[in-house]
């Protein structure tokens, strides 16, 4: 980590591919030199057999310096021919993607169709030939697609009997047919290498790819990889930003007065920090327990949730140092620096924050996708009483190294999962046929993110009485932070409760489809 960190200073001016969006020459065969692009694979193929924990932590410190140079990393080992291959079963198509690797590739996967993610199927085909596979249609949002030269796409399967399977192919960029037409620049990530993906009658060997005929989804494994590959891509670079911010407030704190008075001795300054603080050793703790230990089947949910809670950490955190900020905040880099200020690049750090909440899926919809999964938990097992995912309390044992203040936050966390479990149960015997839950979404929107928060909370707590219990020299900070972030997820679990609570509103049907039709509120729209 201290070697990547002297290689980026010296190798990467951050401000400078934020402006022009172009990547310095020749930094991604440093990267594939050095071996960052294949972080998590053994020395036999070249890698550095880093484990997903310390994989993340890698990828957040080049994130500190570049959010898109450290997301070129983290595409390529998050879902890329390097995170894949682990859930490639052996046979031609691994031999042929640790080929690949071992030779040195820059890789990505492609998912997006134009049509948008949360379609049941992807738009892509592919169409059985004699010795393959005819790709047709487009993959838009594809990290690393203009610089890869192995990609990855998920397909539908024509032919055969039935729904049509899903399947991963693997192909050659420079295969005839296909082309990386559009180059995406987003609000933030600027340089990241990003395009829509065209694919006219191009050929895939059968032996580059995969397809379970029984499924109708990604093949499972492949789905797993992927859960890992979104806290790469985005949760570690949401935990670099704050981090970043966390920096930035001490030093600008520390240098302001107001009426001769330092800012650091103002009340809600004070506030403020604390929780900033909470949220980053939140961030730390769900990234530590869903990473730490597991293979691909393990910690599901909490991997699952870890994205959304990293990413919107981060951004509460960058807004939070926005406003601390004042004036310096809300100015770029170079604007600073005219002035004689320190160039504090928080402008990029709100731009690259904000586009976190939307990778790998906009925030809301994960949420949505999480709560499904939950329910499903609940009709497959009708007594209710297992714990939630990721939620199952301390022991008392354990219970007794946490604070008193900490010991209430546990008690509350256990008295929430219960409620929990009641309002999903309840839910669950209402609604016998599960797609007419389903469609109340905001409900399954809301259970998502509620159980996010258990899980984060219920992590915080554990970890602040792990290092009591392994008398570490950091265990009474531990202590303080476990509750500071506690406080706070109390105040938003309430919330969420009440909203879960809610049982009469506007008629949101009625409005919206009303203004969507050129009727009612259509005026608003109007000067």
């Amino acid at each position: 980590m201290s070697e990547a960190e002297a290689y980026l200073a010296e190798r990467v001016d951050a401000t400078a591919l934020d402006e022009t969006r172009r990547l310095p020459d020749g930094l991604l065969d440093d990267l594939q030199d050095r071996g960052y692009l294949r972080l998590g694979i053994g020395p036999e193929l070249g890698g550095l057999g880093l484990s997903p924990y310390n994989s993340f932590r890698l990828i957040s410190r080049i994130c500190a310096h570049s959010v898109p140079v450290g997301q070129i990393v983290a595409i390529q080992n998050g879902v890329g021919a390097a995170a894949m291959l682990q859930a490639l079963p052996p046979g031609p198509l691994r031999d042929f993607v640790s080929r690949r690797l071992a030779e040195g590739t820059v890789s990505g996967f492609g998912d997006t169709d134009r049509s948008g993610q949360n379609n049941a199927r992807p738009a892509l085909t592919a169409t059985p030939v004699a010795d393959g596979y005819l790709l047709r249609g487009e993959k838009l949002f594809t990290g690393n697609g203009p610089v890869a030269d192995l990609i990855g796409v998920s397909a539908v399967v024509l032919g055969g009997d039935g729904p049509p399977a899903v399947g991963v192919c693997f192909l050659d960029t420079r295969t005839p047919g296909f082309s990386a037409d559009a180059r995406i620049e987003f609000l933030g990530s600027r340089g990241l290498p990003n395009a829509s993906l065209r694919f006219e009658d191009v050929h895939v060997p059968a032996g580059q790819v995969l397809v379970d005929p029984r499924s109708r989804q990604l093949p499972p494994d492949i789905g797993l990889v992927a859960l890992t590959g979104r806290i790469h891509f985005t949760g570690a670079p949401a935990l670099a930003i704050a981090r970043n911010c966390l920096a930035w407030t001490r030093e600008f704190i520390n240098r302001r007065t107001i009426d001769g008075r330092g800012l650091g001795d103002y009340d809600e300054i004070q506030r403020r920090v604390t929780a900033a603080l909470g949220d980053v050793y939140a961030m730390e703790s769900a990234a530590r327990w869903s990473l730490l230990e597991g293979g691909l089947e393990d910690r599901w949910f909490e991997r699952f949730a870890t994205k959304n809670l990293l990413a919107r950490a981060a951004w509460r955190t960058v807004d939070g140092a926005l406003s601390l900020l004042g004036g310096e905040g809300f100015e770029t880099a170079g604007s600073k620096a005219s002035r004689g200020v320190a160039p504090v690049p928080l402008e990029r750090a709100f731009r690259d924050a904000r586009g976190l909440r939307i990778a790998g899926n906009v925030d809301f919809q994960l949420d949505n996708q999480l709560g499904r999964l939950l329910l499903r938990e609940f009709y497959a097992d009708a007594a209710a009483d297992r714990p939630v995912p990721g939620t199952a309390p301390l022991r008392d044992d354990r219970a007794e190294e946490l604070s008193p203040s900490n010991r209430a936050h546990l008690a509350d966390v256990r008295a929430r999962v219960q409620e929990f479990h009641r309002i999903a149960g309840e839910l669950t015997r209402e609604h016998p046929d599960p797609e007419r839950l389903y469609a109340e979404e905001r409900t399954v929107v809301l259970l998502g993110r509620t159980a996010g928060e258990l899980f984060n909370a219920t992590a915080v707590l554990a970890r602040a009485a792990d290092s009591v219990a392994r008398a570490e020299a950091t265990a009474d900070e531990d202590q303080e932070l476990a509750d500071a972030y506690a406080t706070e997820a109390r105040h938003r679990l309430a919330e969420l409760f009440a909203r879960l609570a809610r049982a009469t509103g506007p008629d949101h049907r009625t409005i919206s489809r009303r203004w969507l039709h050129g009727g009612g509120a259509a005026r608003l729209v109007r000067h």
